[in-house]
């Protein structure tokens, strides 16, 4: 490779929830709904809002355990696992797509991966309810399976690894902080989200600050943004 020329940018990798589908507000309403009775002080539900929102893109359980120290619920064995299977069903049955994501997705001729936090079985049926499967079908690649969260590049790894390629040639779109960390450290270049944060400045500053080259609010700049990175290596 001549000079600081970049590896081509061949294929695309996205994150699930917040990026192809819009349930992180659904998650959120849920976490707060089952959290908030356990405060101490009801003066603590803004706090408790804020720290959820923040941590949206964790794994639920590693979320919780956070919370659980930030704000001392004393979770036992049985919230957890009620709380996970709440956010689970909820997320399944109210879930819709990110705006515009669908539209962006068919003027992208890349190949596309899935690269997320959540379990095979929420992604699958997520994207199965609202049209999205067969663009990813048989390339999701969840947290779960590889053993390894977000931030940790695993599941990114693998979404290269699933087309046989280095992540140099991919581009991932995240909308968290541990996502973009994640993608970075795995090698892509990475598009930082933002459409669908509850405080989209804040979180456009931290999504630069984790890795992302470039932030975005509005899926419709997300082909010219693709197609950018493409046109560098023609250049």
């Amino acid at each position: 490779m001549k000079g600081n020329m970049k590896p081509a940018i061949t294929h695309l990798v996205c994150d699930c929830d917040g990026v192809l589908l819009d349930s992180e507000s659904i998650a959120l309403r849920v976490l707060h709904e089952h959290l908030s009775p356990l405060l101490r002080s009801p003066d603590e539900g803004d706090r408790l809002h804020h720290a959820i929102a923040s941590r949206l893109g964790m794994f639920t359980e590693l979320l919780l355990d956070e919370l659980d120290l930030e704000f001392g619920f004393g979770l036992n064995a049985g919230q957890y696992a009620g709380i996970n299977l709440a956010v689970g069903i909820a997320c399944g049955e109210e879930v819709q797509l990110v705006p515009g994501i669908a539209d962006a997705l068919l003027q992208i001729d890349l190949p596309k991966a899935v690269a997320s936090n959540s379990s095979s079985d929420r992604i699958v049926k997520g994207l199965e309810r609202c049209g999205l499967l067969a663009m990813f079908d048989g390339h999701i690649h969840s947290a779960h399976e590889v053993g390894r969260p977000k931030p940790a590049p695993h599941v990114y790894l693998a979404a290269a690894a699933g087309y046989g390629i280095a992540p140099q040639h991919c581009v991932a779109v995240d909308d968290s902080v541990t996502g973009v960390r994640a993608a970075s450290t795995a090698g892509m270049r990475v598009l930082g989200f933002t459409g669908v944060a509850h405080d989209r400045q804040g979180m456009h500053h931290r999504l630069l600050d984790a890795g992302a080259e470039r932030v975005f609010d509005d899926m419709r700049e997300l082909p010219a943004l693709i197609g950018a990175l493409l046109a560098e290596r023609a250049a």
